[in-house]
């Protein structure tokens, strides 16, 4: 054997699950498998690696407990019924926009009030990367606002996670809306922004925003009243009209997309034990990974590891991460608490308390808020090896009605 492949063999990552509980884990998924029918084969598992995390769905994490079914959206491994996107209107909620520019000073060609609101009111503030102006009159006037997006900031809770795919159909909309409200002209806006080294670009028209809502939204500048009732409930409370606004804008924009940039297959399907498996756009994929550093990721990064920006939802397929290859994440603890039903203790980490997770027996005794925890999953398959799709070894005990011993995952404190 080569010294160069002896090498390779060396760095591959080791199975982290035992081999009994990886058995039981198997035969709890493949239980009726011998009366069903495989469908094909699929590509081999993309390697690359993770450090980018972009749009739609809701970030239950819990670590992605996937239900295999087409239109269903991943559940939360935790018994959590609030929905992460009703806490984020609450933030949005709370960003008071009206009165911030006086109205003779409020239009396309006052960068100081534009920098205002880009820099100083609305979500994405602490990101605000300068803005560029269309002001031809021979064109559409426009705003063109860039945002980066890096680890070095003073952004905290709801602050530092405008921009992550659970939050910004939220962002976009609400931004837009605002633009349009208070500026008396301009006909688009693009939102540019470079999420941790990955672009993403939006651009949203006045005439787009307006059906949205079915009204001139200039109606709103006087009225905070009529602004409350159809933007932040009618609207941004109704997570289908959202969802499916922000679906025609992703489908808009890609029309623009320079060629390299588009999705050149069709959504096609694995069918397993009755449940359907979205094959993965070629734009899933990940960035490298820093060679020989160890990254702890957030449970944001992790939710995004199986977000296919091509499609515009989750898939069961990792971005940058192998079969068998180990995760590390850190979150810190935000509540903490036991049932005595289910003798199992809920955790739940900042910002969102939906990224939470359950584990055996009262650990309130042992944990409590503002303890930061790490964990360290594995993935695994989530059908068997002949398919590209896994999960984590979390997920998996938890459909498998395994035990759910912290230690099993924890690294420390």
């Amino acid at each position: 054997m080569s010294k160069e492949l002896d090498k390779k063999l060396q760095t591959l990552p080791k199975p982290k699950l035992k081999e009994v509980t990886k058995d039981e884990i198997h035969q709890a998924i493949m239980k009726h498998e011998e009366d069903t029918t495989h469908v094909g084969w699929l590509p081999k598992i993309r390697s690359a690696a993770l450090f980018t995390v972009s749009v739609v769905a809701l970030a239950l994490f819990s670590f992605i407990l996937f239900t295999g079914s087409e239109g269903e959206t991943p559940r939360s491994s935790a018994p959590e019924e609030e929905k992460s996107y009703e806490n984020y209107i609450a933030y949005l909620k709370s960003i008071e926009v009206h009165d911030q520019i006086d109205a003779d000073r409020a239009y396309i060609g006052n960068p100081g009030a534009l920098g205002q609101y880009h820099g100083q009111v609305l979500p994405g503030k602490y990101y605000a990367n300068g803005m560029e102006l269309q002001t031809n009159e021979e064109q559409p006037m426009g705003i063109h606002m860039h945002y980066k997006v890096t680890e070095e900031t003073s952004a905290k809770g709801f602050d530092k996670e405008v921009f992550h795919v659970s939050n910004l159909p939220w962002t976009i909309i609400f931004n837009a809306t605002t633009y349009f409200t208070f500026f008396q002209n301009g006909e688009y806006v693009t939102f540019d922004i470079d999420y941790y080294g990955e672009d993403r670009k939006y651009t949203l028209t006045r005439q787009q925003i307006e059906d949205l809502y079915e009204r001139d939204v200039k109606d709103y500048v006087d009225d905070q009243e009529l602004w409350n009732e159809e933007v932040m409930e009618n609207t941004l409370q109704n997570e289908k009209k959202v969802q499916e606004f922000m679906e025609r804008i992703r489908v808009a924009n890609t029309g623009s997309r320079e060629p390299k940039d588009m999705v050149t297959t069709s959504k096609n399907y694995i069918q397993v034990n009755g449940k359907s498996y979205l094959v993965p756009s070629d734009m899933h994929k990940g960035s490298l990974k820093a060679e020989g550093k160890e990254e702890v990721y957030t449970f944001a990064d992790m939710l995004y590891e199986f977000y296919d920006k091509g499609w515009g939802k989750q898939v069961h397929v990792a971005r940058s991460f192998n079969v068998w290859e180990t995760i590390k994440v850190s979150g810190e603890l935000q509540t903490i608490a036991y049932d005595e039903t289910t003798k199992q203790s809920t955790l739940s980490f900042a910002p969102q308390q939906s990224h939470s997770m359950v584990f055996d027996g009262d650990l309130t005794t042992v944990y409590e808020p503002g303890d930061v925890l790490i964990f360290e999953f594995q993935f695994v398959p989530l059908i068997d090896e002949t398919y590209e799709f896994v999960q984590l070894d979390y997920d998996a005990a938890l459909a498998s009605g395994q035990e759910l011993d912290i230690n099993e995952y924890l690294l420390g404190e």
